[in-house]
């Protein structure tokens, strides 16, 4: 009597901690390839963010490295069910990475679809988003860091 209490205790408790594990990895990656966007690649001699071009490059450069950090969930669940965006809009690089939890769950399901829907979410997401020329010019004008 008291093992299927137990067990979904254990089983939720397994199911949301996997939920969190994979959210903050999202959100980590999502930040990590901004952060990315702002590094690299460095300006030139003729000051940051001259060109189209090297404005693509970052974006390009953030997609790369969000996809590196969450290769683990990829893995995992199949990379069908994980979504990067890296675009580029304007002079702002927006990362954008969908991980389709309820299609590729990290843990099988137990309930009915009708009852796990209930409490898991259908899709998880990270976003981050970084301004190339206030971060260049910061950079290039301040010597903070």
């Amino acid at each position: 009597m008291v093992f299927p209490l137990l067990f979904l205790f254990i089983y939720g408790l397994l199911t949301f901690g996997l939920i969190m594990t994979a959210q903050q990895s999202l959100n980590f990656a999502a930040e990590s390839g901004a952060r990315a966007a702002l590094i690299e690649p460095g300006a030139g001699p003729g000051g940051p963010m001259v060109s189209q071009d090297r404005l693509q490059a970052r974006a390009d450069r953030a997609r790369e490295v969000a996809a590196d950090q969450v290769q683990w969930l990829s893995n995992w669940v199949g990379s069908e069910h994980v979504r990067i965006t890296a675009d580029l809009v304007r002079d702002e690089v927006r990362v954008g990475i969908v991980y389709d939890y309820l299609q590729a769950p990290l843990i099988p399901r137990f309930a009915p679809d009708t009852l796990f829907s209930l409490v898991v979410p259908e899709q998880l997401k990270g976003n981050a988003q970084i301004n190339l020329l206030i971060a260049g010019e910061l950079a290039a004008g301040e010597s903070r860091p």
